[in-house]
């Protein structure tokens, strides 16, 4: 960056999950700001940046950021308000250190975050699935669904069985609840879960196969606030980097990991001179797991560890027991990669607009040796590393703070892609024409908690055809078992398109569905079950 970036100062509200405490958006963000304040010289500001995801329907409020800044009592400043979906946060931080970089603004005052339990879950679910591409939409999915994918096929592609895979989810949320259940801003403060409750069927329901209620991130009122300074301090913004995927996954080159994510890590180490971020040390990491199964996902894509080392380094050896997070040698507090230690998305808490705000602020707390957790605050951390995903991983934003004294001899690093041109577009397949066509089964899954009312789960998955993806619905006959969405995975199927529109799959050669559930069943002693969605109100569909 032209001019280098600082954090004069933090603040962070509790993230509550009751809905009380709060009487305004402008109540929650003064009070980010107010604390900000407390533990900073810095008092003018030469532009206010605003980030929060959907004013419209969670607060009937649009045109925003000047109601924030006539709130703060800042008014006649330059106020503009950023909006990527659950990356909203991190994108409103990033264009205040454009600001300050430039040499327009000395300082910037950041604040964003989001109240979302002025609605229902059955409401908030249908805000949050109007980030999703209208294709996706109307075959049920909701973020939980779309993520469900990208999980099956992570999972086949690691080679991870169904049985293992519930080990990691189950671990992963204990763990995260271990690390939230400590830390007093955190919604699940107070609040462990013991990797038990994981299995309890009567609590933890299904979403979309394979996440449970107890994979997904709770819907909460919260807000960041943070002032970006050109004036020195003990931490400087070493590099930041975004990039932006494909609207749907159809269009995507892969589905088991975020591009992304890749992309955006790939131009923040670039500008923060990291070469090989996999030999890093001393690092705090905050990573977006709105989901259980995110996080190893993450770490991989962020570049940090090797696909094979991403689950254990997070939860230990599956063949023996978990450590507890604090004791982790590689991702607790002690360790190289000290990962989540606030607890995440999942057990801090995912207010979508302030998400990634909250993250750059828990780095810079740790830096600045005031974490809110004692147990879970790193000796001396040289670098953090804040990622935060918009959508389905298609706006991501990753972020890299270092210690202003840091004595890291910065690596030549080659650019990475910094200008872009417009490409020709796929011409989409005409689905019109899909009746009878052969396709395979790249990832399926079944929603339980869709977007909008649906008596039953659907049965969805992304079929290939021809080298182009899409979806199709599951055409059972009465009667007939489900298979489970592990053993559909590379079936071929026959495509049919119904007088609704929407495309349907039956499987091909001569199997049927209660062929394949007897061979499964022979081999590995599955019996597929059904399940009632969920009602509990703390699924977020982000």
């Amino acid at each position: 960056m032209a001019q280098p970036v600082y954090i004069a100062g933090v603040g962070l509200t509790k993230v509550d999950l009751t809905g009380r405490v709060f009487g305004s958006v402008f109540d929650l963000f003064a009070e980010a700001v107010e604390k900000a304040l407390d533990n900073s010289r810095v008092r003018s500001f030469g532009a206010l940046q605003v980030g929060i995801m959907d004013s419209e329907e969670f607060e009937n409020r649009a045109n925003i950021a000047a109601k924030v800044a006539d709130r703060l009592g800042l008014r006649g400043i330059p106020a503009v308000r950023s909006e990527t979906a659950s990356s909203t946060g991190a994108a409103a931080f990033h264009e205040a250190c454009f600001k300050v970089a430039s040499g327009e603004c000395e300082s910037v005052l950041v604040v964003a975050g989001e109240r979302m339990k002025t609605v229902t879950t059955q409401e908030a679910t249908a805000i949050m699935s109007k980030t999703v591409d209208p294709v996706e939409r109307r075959f049920g999915f909701t973020m939980p669904g779309l993520i469900a994918l990208v999980t099956q096929a992570w999972l086949r592609e690691r080679g991870i069985p169904h049985d293992r895979a519930r080990e990691i989810l189950s671990r992963l949320m204990a763990r995260a609840h271990a690390l939230g259940g400590e830390n007093p801003l955190a919604a699940f403060y107070g609040k462990p879960e013991p990797q038990i409750n994981y299995f309890d069927a009567t609590k933890n329901l299904p979403v979309a196969t394979p996440l449970m209620r107890k994979d997904c991130s709770p819907i909460c009122d919260g807000a960041a606030a943070v002032i970006v300074t050109s004036r020195p301090t003990p931490i400087r913004v070493a590099g930041i980097g975004s990039a932006t995927e494909t609207s749907s996954i159809l269009d995507r080159a892969s589905l088991s990991h975020m591009d992304a994510t890749r992309q955006a890590a790939k131009l923040a180490y670039w500008r923060a001179g990291i070469a090989r971020p996999r030999e890093l040390e001393n690092v705090v990491i905050e990573a977006h797991d709105a989901f259980n199964s995110l996080l190893p996902i993450d770490l991989i894509d962020l570049g940090l560890v090797a696909p094979e080392d991403a689950v254990e380094y997070l939860v230990g050896d599956l063949s023996g027991p978990a450590p507890h997070p604090i004791a982790n040698p590689v991702t607790g507090p002690a360790g190289r990669l000290a990962t989540n230690l606030s607890g995440g998305l999942k057990a801090r808490g995912h207010p979508v607009g302030g998400t990634g705000l909250f993250q750059i602020a828990e780095c810079f707390l740790q830096m600045t040796g005031r974490f809110p957790n004692p147990r879970a605050q790193i000796s001396g951390a040289n670098l953090g590393i804040a990622h935060s995903v918009g959508g389905p991983g298609n706006n991501v934003y990753v972020t890299v703070l270092e210690q202003e004294g840091s004595r890291r001899r910065r690596d030549e690093v080659t650019p990475p892609r910094t200008h872009f041109e417009r490409s020709p577009r796929v011409t989409p397949l005409d689905e019109r024409a899909l009746d009878g066509a052969r396709a395979v089964i790249e990832a399926a899954t079944t929603i339980h908690v869709t977007g909008k009312d649906a008596p039953d789960p659907v049965h969805v998955a992304i079929v290939s055809i021809n080298g182009q993806r899409v979806f199709a619905k599951l055409d059972r006959e009465a009667g007939e078992d489900i298979p489970p969405e592990e053993v559909l995975a590379g079936q071929k199927v026959r495509l049919l398109v119904k007088d609704d529109g929407d495309n349907y799959f039956q499987l091909d050669g001569g199997f049927g569905i209660g062929g394949i559930l007897d061979r499964v069943a022979r081999r590995v002693g599955f019996s597929a079950a059904r399940a009632n969605p969920p009602a509990e109100d703390d699924i977020d569909a982000a």
